[in-house]
């Protein structure tokens, strides 16, 4: 934790004695860079300390952390402190150039892991991984300058935008989530194609992005480039099937992101997902994060792990969200629930109509007489087997027939039937178009304007 830099005020009476009595010796002023105690004790000799600097930054661009380090033109040594916990790491290694090599010790000074990357133009890009290599994270910092308080959310840099532009004579529609380290998913839209692909990509720090476009089966269907360093517009190139389009798109909405985060020495758990103009969405998707948190927390405490290396950041979560659809009407997406200490991640789809703030349900789209859910299963059981993966990899297969397809959401072509998040093989997802499920469909249902 950054330790504010003391000054001394050494005042200094008038004198009121006779000429006889020497005046009293203001005594040296202490070396900057020994005024922090704490990191002074670490060197054998703090009279050779170049100097103490102080960091804010994150790990995976979520978990805030302050960094207070020494240099004596050598070694290098000081403190990480996770922010929300408190929990502090002892640091000890070599500076060399701007090559910065740390090992990372507990409080009974085992090694729990290292620090490896550069320190440069007054920032630390680094690699974190665990006492044996097994696991790894992404650590970015920023130096502060003297009397600098900087306060670091998880939420910064993240945000979701929709675009929109005419295309091919058509609309075109695209959201984009951007998510932690610069990672970035969504859907574009294209009227024209009569297809929503699904976008994953990534964005780096000059806000230049590439993007792939993923059909319902997981092929690619054309990469996208462009940049988005000023989020109110983008020309976003696509690039496939020997066929190049250029999408001048023009930000219709902004929407900020529900964030939280906390790290301490054994566990991390974090969640972001979208808030919109609809409260009563933004409640419901607080209520779900927030009991899942709940759980997170009861789990972690319940498992009583002792802050031991075999245990550094052994107890993993993470909360994310996706917009499949969102139209003046509409919003529908998914929230994944992941974590370490579970074989198969949990979710819940939403969709919800904006006008009244409610969730859609089965019930609301379909008639009284109708079976949905039953109707709904054959599809899958009929449709899952032309899955790319299903003929050839007996482990997906099994996956897929027990876990099924236990979420819909609503997209602009038609329902999209989908299962929970997988490690290995993602979301897998059935589209089932409107002008299949129309006859079955109530007239005055919320979605009318998309079946036609």
């Amino acid at each position: 934790m950054m330790r504010s830099m003391v000054f001394v005020l050494l005042l200094i009476p008038a004198v009121v004695f006779s000429q006889k009595t020497p005046p009293a010796k203001t005594p040296p002023a202490a070396s900057p860079a020994t005024r922090d105690t704490a990191i002074a004790k670490l060197f054998e000799k703090p009279a050779d300390i170049k100097w103490i600097r102080y960091f804010k930054g994150r790990f995976d661009d979520v978990s805030v952390v302050d960094i207070a380090l020494g240099y004596d033109g050598k070694k290098c040594r000081g403190y990480l402190t996770y922010s929300k916990s408190g929990d502090r790491l002892r640091l000890d290694g070599t500076l060399e150039q701007s090559t910065l090599n740390l090992e990372e010790r507990d409080l009974s000074k085992a090694l729990s892991g290292n620090i490896k990357g550069v320190y440069n133009n007054k920032r630390i890009d680094a690699e974190w991984t665990n006492y044996n290599n097994s696991l790894g994270s992404r650590l970015e910092a920023d130096e502060l300058a003297v009397g600098q308080i900087q306060n670091y959310n998880c939420s910064d840099n993240k945000w979701a935008c929709r675009y929109i532009t005419r295309y091919n004579g058509a609309r075109a529609d695209m959201i984009l989530i951007r998510m932690h380290n610069g990672s970035l998913n969504g859907y574009l839209w294209v009227e024209s194609d009569a297809k929503t692909y699904d976008l994953h990509g990534e964005m780096d720090r000059d806000g230049n992005y590439e993007i792939e476009a993923l059909l319902p089966s997981g092929k690619m269907a054309g990469l996208l480039q462009g940049n988005l360093q000023n989020l109110q517009s983008t020309d976003c190139n696509w690039v496939g099937s020997g066929e190049k389009r250029t999408f001048k798109f023009t930000q219709r909405n902004t929407y900020p992101l529900g964030c939280f985060d906390f790290a301490d020495y054994n566990s991390s758990y974090d969640a972001l997902y979208p808030h919109t103009p609809c409260n009563s969405c933004n409640t419901w998707l607080d209520q779900k994060v927030n009991a899942w948190l709940a759980d997170c927390k009861q789990t972690i405490a319940s498992q009583k792990k002792n802050a031991t290396p075999a245990n550094r950041n052994a107890q993993r979560a993470s909360c994310w969200a996706e917009i499949a659809c969102m139209t003046e009407n509409i919003l529908s997406g998914y929230l994944t629930f992941s974590d370490s200490w579970s074989k198969q991640a949990g979710g819940q789809s939403f969709n919800f109509d904006l006008r009244s703030g409610k969730e859609i349900s089965i019930n609301d789209l379909f008639n009284k007489g109708f079976n949905a859910n039953t109707w709904l299963d054959d599809f899958a059981k009929r449709e899952s087997p032309k899955l790319p993966h299903f003929a050839a990899d007996p482990d997906y297969r099994e996956w897929l027939v027990n876990e099924g397809f236990p979420m819909f959401t609503l997209r602009r072509e038609g329902l999209e039937l989908s299962t929970l998040f997988h490690p290995q093989y993602g979301r897998q997802t059935l589209l089932v178009p409107y002008a299949s499920l129309k006859p079955y469909m109530k007239k005055d249902n919320p979605i009318a304007d998309l079946v036609k």
